[in-house]
């Protein structure tokens, strides 16, 4: 029997997904578990596999494509069965062509492309899943004619739940309905003094979800930042032995200590380790430390897990496979969720200090700078010493000045005596 195969949710963010690449084609069978495309989601490059068997019929976003979540990308079935006429409409249109102009540029063809706009601005064009969706839930496709997040305006099945949603919190009819939160600025145009050497190129889908998310950060999150520097030299003599000691199995970065001592000073301070949500404050058990990782087109964050838990050599290994899969754009939803902190290192671009946005919901994001040589006073007298300076961003709906410190103070002791990190 055909079947809607639609744009799945990857990430925890994800609006809308770009078909980057068809695996499987037209006509081809696939087994459970068989790579059918590769999606392109405002986090990474992901891998959408099937989950029976089949043969995909027909596709219905080509390469390069947009999708909203939940909206129909392609139809699967059995090997020769037809593909119903409705799911054949549920395919994105195509860019619509001028209207044609009679000869000439009088009233007549004027009136022939007003009359033709107006046709086309009547059509209230949806796919089936949201026609079947408003039907079941009394709502008027008409509301939305032309403003739907699919191509073109075209309705989906995700514009439909919205409404349903916004009717049902606030008691209004669909035609009063007001979007909640501030407007967002519009982009500025390009002054036409730059037009002639400007290249516009659209951002990925990546960029846009970052630009959107550090919109949602530095405005509504009242940020505040502590600093503090820190003596390397312990810490990276301990490297050094370590991994001599493990003759390449593999080799601990300054990274995978800073992940390890956040991990063990978030346990320490439940008072930080904490996120404002809707219903309150979300307190954490374990520590889910993101490591933010540069690409070409932006910036993910991989999550190593109960980072609390596992030991250096542990870390480093999850560490080094999660940047290598990220770059390769092959990470799993799962490794791109659920973090409770994140680590911006820029210190290998030679970058001393910094100020990060932290990524909502999260309550925190440290600073890493890079390590520098430094003058410091030890016990009276002028000594050189390998000083890495952290600045911690922390909400302050979850927590307190003191407690970012507090934070930041037991984050430094097991730096400066890094034997607590093999505890």
């Amino acid at each position: 029997m055909a079947d809607e195969l639609v744009m799945p949710r990857l990430s925890d963010t994800m609006e809308r997904g770009t078909i980057a690449r068809w695996v499987v084609k037209e006509g081809d069978a696939f087994q459970n578990g068989d790579v059918l495309a590769e999606i392109e989601t405002d986090k990474a490059l992901m891998e959408l596999s099937a989950y029976d068997d089949g043969v995909l019929l027909k596709i219905l976003v080509p390469d390069g494509a947009e999708a909203e979540l939940g909206a129909p990308i392609a139809v699967t079935g059995e090997a020769g069965e037809e593909v119903p006429a409705e799911m054949l409409a549920a395919a994105p249109a195509a860019a619509p062509t001028e209207a044609a102009t009679p000869a000439g540029d009088g009233p007549a063809a004027a009136a022939a492309v007003s009359a033709a706009n107006a046709t086309a601005a009547s059509e209230v064009r949806a796919s089936p899943i949201a026609r079947k969706l408003a039907s079941e839930n009394g709502i008027d496709l008409r509301v939305l004619a032309g403003k739907g997040s699919g191509p073109e305006g075209r309705i989906v099945k995700i514009d439909v739940e919205k409404l349903i949603g916004k009717v049902g919190a606030e008691g209004i009819a669909p035609q009063t309905a007001a979007p909640k939160g501030p407007t967002p600025a519009p982009a500025k145009p390009v002054p036409a003094a730059l037009a002639d050497e400007t290249r516009i190129e659209k951002p990925s889908s990546m960029l846009k979800a970052i630009a959107q998310r550090m919109g949602e950060s530095n405005g509504p999150i009242p940020h505040f930042y502590v600093e503090s520097q820190i003596d390397m030299e312990k810490a990276l003599e301990l490297r050094k032995d370590l991994n001599t000691a493990l003759e390449g199995e593999v080799k601990i970065s300054v990274t995978d200590m800073i992940i390890r001592a956040s991990a063990l000073a978030l346990l320490e301070h439940p008072e930080v380790h904490r996120s404002w949500v809707a219903e309150g404050l979300a307190y954490h058990s374990h520590a889910n430390v993101g490591v933010a990782v540069a690409l070409d087109e932006g910036l993910i964050v991989p999550v190593i897990r109960h980072a609390d838990d596992k030991s250096l050599v542990d870390i480093a290994k999850a560490s080094q496979d999660l940047a290598e899969r990220a770059r390769a754009g092959r990470l799993l939803q799962d490794e791109i969720e659920g973090g409770t902190f994140t680590v911006s290192n820029l210190g290998m671009f030679g970058v001393t200090r910094f100020m990060a946005i932290i990524n909502p919901p999260e309550p925190a994001i440290l600073a890493v700078g890079a390590t520098v040589d430094t003058p410091v006073v030890r016990d009276g007298e002028v000594v050189v010493r390998p000083i890495m300076t952290v600045t911690l961003s922390c909400d302050h709906r979850a927590t307190s000045g003191a407690g970012g410190a507090a934070l930041l103070q037991s984050f430094k002791k097991r730096l400066e005596q890094p034997v607590l990190l093999l505890a």
